[in-house]
């Protein structure tokens, strides 16, 4: 997920969360982020190795493969990470029928 987006997703999330929900909703931002960055730095070095750089084909081979991998991965987190802002976001409808039990 886009830095910018991140911190728009994150910003919608209300200040009054408790410090658990604080604590999961850092471990998923700093996954996700950990995430980009990493497939970033990977990208860069693939470039490199596709380039004519001296790495060989096993290890742009390799690092094809672990970028494919944090692509997939990255989308999976930002997936868990807007259902987490989904929940923390929104406080959930007790619906009440006559008899005063909420469903």
């Amino acid at each position: 997920m886009h830095p910018h987006r991140l911190q728009q997703l994150v910003a919608s999330v209300p200040d009054n969360i408790t410090s658990e929900q604080r604590a999961r909703l850092l471990a998923h931002v700093q996954t996700s982020d950990g995430c980009r960055a990493r497939a970033a730095r990977v990208r860069h070095e693939l470039s490199q190795a596709l380039d004519g750089g001296d790495c060989g084909v096993d290890r742009a081979l390799d690092l094809a493969c672990e970028l494919d991998t944090l692509d997939r991965v990255q989308e999976r987190v930002d997936g868990w990470l807007g259902v987490l802002v989904d929940e923390l976001t929104h406080t959930p409808r007790v619906v009440r029928y006559d008899d005063g039990v909420p469903a």
